[in-house]
C-alpha cells in the first residue's frame, strides 16, 4: 500500500538516533511515552452536529481533529440483490421486473463514506486509498452474521439497512480532517474512532409504515433507535470495528505511532478490529494491511571517512530498511493487539466518550 506521508524534515542523524532510541528494550519514545501501547491524549464529543442522523469530533493532542456526520436517506432498491445462505435475518428482496422474490440482504454499495481534507483536492489518490480503509472493515464486519448473548443471530450492518423488498436505508458518512501536517502524519486512527463514535451516535427513525408499504418516517426523535444497541440490550457487543496503527522499529511494536517514530518505521501495518459476538472480549481481525513506511524514501547517511569499508553498516548511520516485515513479527502484532488487551482497551475507552444515557453496569 501506497505511503501517504510527505517529505520528512529529518536528516540522517537524526533519523539514526530515532531508531536506535526506538530499537532498545524498552523503546524511547521522544513524546517521552512509557509504554510502546500507550496512547496519546485525545478528547472526543458525539451529537454535534444538527440535522444528521449520528456525529461526532475527535481531536488528538498534536492538533490534529477529525469530525464525522452520519446520514441516513430512504432509497429505492433496484436490482437482483446476492442470495445468502438461509437465517433468520435474511430478507426478503424483489427485483423491479417483478420477478419472484429470493432471500437478500443489504449490499455494500448502500454504504458510503466520503474524506475531506482542506487544501486537498476530492479525488486525491491518498484521500481515496484513506477513504476506502475506513470503509473496508464496515463492510467485512456485515458480511459474517454475529451471535448474541442467547445463542441466537444478530442483524449485520447492511441487514439493518434493509427496510422491505422495494425499499432500504442508504448511509452516508461525511468525514472532515483538520491537520496541520495533512496526511503526513498517518491519521487513519483518528478517523476510524470519529467515524466509529458518530456510529455508536446513529439513530435510525422509526417508521409508522409497516410491510411493503412505502416507508413513512415518525417525527419523534425520541422513538428512534440506535443503529449500534448501547449496553442495555442483549447485543451489547456488536460495535462498529475501530482501525489500530501500529509501526515495527527493529524488535519493538509501537501503538499510536507520533511523526517521529513513523520516519524511522522498518514497516507500518493497519489492523482493524471488530466485534464476532455479543461478549465484549468477542473480537476478531477484519482486515490487516500494510503500509509503506516514509522511511524508504529517505536518504541515507554517510560514514566518515575511513570508518568503515563500503557497504558495510555503521552503527549510527542512518540506513533504511528494504523489504517486507516478516511473518514472526506479524504475529507478534496481533498478540500485541488481542492477547496484550489494546483493542479491548481502545474499544472500553471509546465506550467512555458516548454521551448518550450510560452502560448498564458501569461504574
Amino acid at each position: 500500500m501506497p505511503s501517504l506521508a510527505g517529505a520528512l524534515p529529518f536528516s540522517p542523524a537524526e533519523l539514526a538516533y530515532l531508531h536506535t532510541s526506538l530499537s532498545s528494550i524498552p523503546p524511547l519514545r521522544p513524546d517521552a511515552r512509557q509504554l510502546s501501547t500507550d496512547f496519546r491524549p485525545l478528547r472526543a464529543e458525539t451529537s454535534i452536529l444538527p440535522s444528521v442522523n449520528g456525529s461526532a469530533h475527535v481531536g488528538f493532542s498534536d492538533g490534529r481533529e477529525a469530525i464525522v456526520g452520519v446520514k441516513l436517506e430512504v432509497e429505492k432498491t433496484t436490482g437482483v440483490q446476492r442470495a445468502p445462505e438461509k437465517d433468520d435475518d435474511a430478507m426478503d428482496v424483489e427485483v423491479e421486473s417483478g420477478a419472484q422474490k429470493k432471500p437478500g440482504k443489504g449490499v455494500a454499495e448502500w454504504v458510503t463514506l466520503t474524506l475531506t481534507l482542506p487544501g486537498l483536492r476530492d479525488d486525491d489518490t491518498s484521500l481515496i486509498f484513506l477513504e476506502e480503509m475506513l470503509r473496508e472493515p464496515l463492510v467485512v464486519a456485515s458480511t459474517a452474521q454475529s451471535t448474541d448473548q442467547t445463542g441466537h443471530q444478530t442483524p449485520t450492518l447492511l441487514n439493518k439497512l434493509v427496510i422491505n423488498s422495494r425499499w432500504h436505508w442508504h448511509i452516508y458518512i461525511d468525514v472532515l480532517l483538520i491537520s496541520p501536517n495533512g496526511l503526513a502524519s498517518y491519521p487513519l486512527p483518528l478517523l476510524s474512532m470519529a467515524t466509529h463514535l458518530a456510529l455508536r451516535d446513529t439513530r435510525i427513525p422509526k417508521l409508522k409504515s409497516e410491510g411493503e408499504e412505502d416507508p413513512i418516517a415518525d417525527d419523534d426523535w425520541m422513538a428512534s433507535t440506535y443503529l449500534y444497541p448501547r449496553g442495555g440490550d442483549a447485543v451489547q457487543g456488536v460495535r462498529p470495528p475501530v482501525t489500530l496503527l501500529v509501526v515495527v522499529v527493529g524488535e519493538s511494536v509501537i501503538f499510536d505511532p507520533s511523526r517521529e517514530e513513523l520516519a524511522v518505521a522498518d514497516g507500518v501495518v493497519a489492523v482493524s478490529v471488530g466485534s464476532s459476538g455479543a461478549g465484549a472480549e468477542d473480537l476478531k481481525i477484519l482486515a490487516l494491511r500494510m503500509i509503506d513506511t516514509p522511511a524508504r524514501d529517505t536518504m541515507k547517511g554517510v560514514p566518515q571517512s575511513g570508518e568503515a569499508p563500503e557497504g558495510v553498516d555503521v552503527p549510527g548511520v542512518w540506513k533504511p530498511r528494504l523489504g517486507g516485515i516478516k511473518r514472526n513479527v506479524l504475529k507478534t502484532v496481533v498478540k500485541a493487539v488481542f492477547a496484550g488487551g489494546v483493542a479491548r482497551d481502545v474499544l472500553t475507552g471509546l465506550d467512555g466518550f458516548l454521551s448518550a444515557e450510560p452502560v448498564e453496569g458501569a461504574g
